[in-house]
């Protein structure tokens, strides 16, 4: 990989995520995927794929800071942005099936984190308002969407191997639908960051941004609440802690 911060960050993933498998804890569900998918986008890094591979580790870095300081603020009982909240509310109390919790992390650190993350980077570096910059780092940006498109199937597979063993009987009933909806789904929020990053640039005062990152948390937290309240049939929720215990969705 040759990115010493980047082979740190995945070292530092892989031991929060050992710790989290030896006490049972469901955050690990999310983890193990944005592990596999920090590890697939690093690898890209020094193949030409990106115009600024520099960049995409800065903004890396940064966005893996987010998640590391959510779960920090949570376990200490400080105040937590309300998607991730939500995510490891659900993940503490074992009220989620597998698919559930993993799209509530996607959820809270795309939705809620991605957009400032991308705004500071962009604004620290000088590229915004420039448009031939912002649509250079738009390129990169965009190519993550590829990435992420590629490596649906393996993540699926990886998570339904060490979390839920019947997720893998759902994929291959649904045939390739599930990816695409993944991938799409994907594509969908990450284009939603880049529009609220560019919202919380065009603010004109820190009482302005406030107020744009507060409806970007808003936001977030009303997708995650949808997740919980569609993700699984009513009947179905008793199940969820059983069904995760015995390691089938």
């Amino acid at each position: 990989m040759r990115r010493p911060a980047m082979v740190e960050l995945l070292h530092r993933m892989e031991r929060r995520l050992v710790a989290f498998d030896r006490r049972g804890d469901h955050r690990a569900a999310f983890l193990r995927v944005y592990a596999h998918m920090t590890r697939s986008v690093t690898l890209r890094m020094s193949e030409g794929f990106f115009l600024d591979a520099d960049w995409i580790e800065r903004v890396a870095l940064r966005f893996a800071d987010y998640y590391f300081d959510a779960l920090t603020a949570y376990d200490a009982g400080r105040r937590t942005p309300p998607a991730w909240r939500l995510a490891f509310d659900c993940a503490a109390k074992r009220r989620c099936f597998l698919l559930q919790d993993i799209v509530l992390g996607v959820n809270a650190h795309i939705n809620n984190d991605l957009s400032q993350v991308l705004a500071d980077a962009l604004s620290a570096e000088g590229d915004w308002p420039d448009a031939a910059r912002m649509e250079r780092r738009r390129y990169d940006h965009d190519q993550i969407n590829r990435i992420l498109h590629e490596i649906v199937p393996a993540v699926e597979g990886e998570a339904a191997r060490h979390y839920g063993r019947a997720v893998a009987a759902f994929g291959w009933a649904l045939g390739t639908l599930d990816e695409t909806l993944a991938a799409f789904g994907l594509k969908q929020f990450r284009d939603n960051t880049w529009r609220q990053a560019r919202f919380l640039l065009a603010a004109g005062s820190p009482a302005e941004r406030d107020s744009v990152r507060t409806w970007i948390e808003q936001d977030a937290l009303r997708v995650g609440q949808l997740v919980v309240r569609y993700g699984s049939p009513r009947w179905a929720r008793p199940a969820a802690g059983l069904a995760r215990r015995l390691r089938l969705l």
